[in-house]
């Protein structure tokens, strides 16, 4: 069969960096006997710098096609949903024209990521002509987490201004033949908002690499945070609670591994007297997995208003085998909490966190427990050999099942 594949956001094969979710499946549907057509931004969303791979080129069996895109700043905003809707209207020009010329074969699947609102649409429109079924895959849930930026009071105000794009997710969720999540909780949106097709939850995946010995009897504890610097992400809390541990003597550090649009918030913060705190900006997936390998807990310094049930943040800790202190509620804290894997502070209270990084400061019995919950939680739930082969061959019993009927 013919998949073809939508995300603006997620590393390519090969360009570097660490496979994630699309890059994970796409290889997991060739090596079932598909063929993949991966379409993605030149933009790389993570690094907000142009990409320097060729617009069109094969990787691991997978044609690559990018689609030219309008940059923005940040993860949040109208910059963004400008650049989606641009993204959309070209992507579909794109796919008109070498489809009609005959460039490519007519996909039997098209799985297009949410976000981006509307390429359920366009996908929708080569339904019509085409004949192929169309997925969605949920990795996050909008336009909700828009809200995050007015306060509750004015949540009514808002979704009056966001009503098209509650009113595109659902048509996307009601549309689409078949809906795929990272989370149970969007599954749950989606049937709400009126799915009927068929739904499962396949989580995110990281590779589990290979755990060295570590001992418990080091006198300064690592604590890291890597991903976005943006928003929605508590880091003002992390980062004094982590100063004024260590003005009262204990042992311990913070590594800030990403980019975005509250870096020079930080940076300011550790100038100004920020103690053992260690900023290191966007690193490669080599020195990630070796900054990984060094520390001993990863932060989740995530406010539950974001939306986000279960970020990727989480699924590279646990794969590295650290212990985790978290600030969401929902999956992540039950998922936490079911393997033993972390504990949880109150986002925006420093002396919640402080209390939370002092317990595995004092306990390292602890710590060595969480440590092994959270490689246990990885080893079940989010190993990549066992979710996205499953979800090659739900997508393509989804399709023979749909042209059967």
């Amino acid at each position: 069969m013919v998949f073809w594949i939508n995300t603006p956001f997620d590393p390519l094969p090969g360009e570097g960096g660490r496979p994630l979710r699309y890059w994970l499946l796409s290889q997991a549907l060739v090596a079932a006997g598909h063929r993949v057509v991966l379409w993605g931004s030149d933009f790389h969303h993570i690094t907000k710098q142009s990409r320097v791979v060729p617009s069109v080129y094969e990787s691991e069996g997978i044609q690559v096609r990018l689609v030219p895109t309008q940059p923005y700043r940040r993860n949040i905003g109208l910059g963004r949903l400008r650049s989606h809707a641009k993204y959309v209207r070209d992507w579909q020009a794109m796919a008109k024209h070498v489809l009609d010329g005959r460039v490519l074969e007519a996909p039997d699947c098209v799985v297009v990521s949410m976000p981006p609102l509307g390429l359920y649409d366009a996908a929708a429109n080569l339904r019509k002509d085409w004949g192929c079924r169309v997925v969605i895959d949920v990795q996050d849930a909008w336009p909700e987490t828009f809200y995050q930026l007015v306060p509750p009071w004015a949540h009514g105000i808002a979704r009056r201004v966001l009503a098209r794009l509650h009113a595109g997710a659902v048509r996307a969720y009601r549309g689409a033949n078949g809906v795929t999540a990272v989370c149970s909780r969007y599954i749950e949106l989606a049937k709400v908002a009126g799915c009927c097709s068929r739904t499962e939850v396949f989580r995110l995946g990281c590779p589990l690499p290979k755990l060295a010995t570590v001992s418990m009897k080091k006198s300064v504890l690592r604590f890291c945070y890597i991903g976005n610097l943006g928003k929605s992400y508590d880091l003002q809390t992390v980062m004094r609670g982590i100063s004024a541990l260590i003005s009262d003597g204990v042992g311990v550090t913070l590594d800030i591994a990403g980019d975005g649009p509250r870096r020079s918030e930080i940076e300011r913060y550790v100038r100004g007297g920020g103690q053992g705190i260690r900023l290191h900006g966007y690193i490669d997936q080599v020195k990630l997995v070796k900054l990984l390998g060094e520390c001993d807990v990863g932060l989740v310094p995530m406010r539950s208003e974001s939306w986000v049930a279960v970020p990727n943040k989480v699924t590279d800790y646990a794969a590295a085998g650290l212990a985790i202190i978290n600030g969401l509620e929902g999956e992540t804290k039950s998922l936490l909490n079911e393997y033993g894997a972390g504990l949880d502070y109150r986002c925006g209270d420093v002396a919640s966190f402080m209390r939370a990084v002092q317990r595995y400061a004092d306990d390292r019995t602890l710590l060595a427990r969480h440590r092994e919950g959270a490689r246990r939680l990885a080893e079940s739930v989010f190993d990549p050999d066992k979710i996205y082969p499953g979800m090659a061959v739900w997508l393509a019993n989804g399709v023979t099942r749909n042209v059967a009927e």
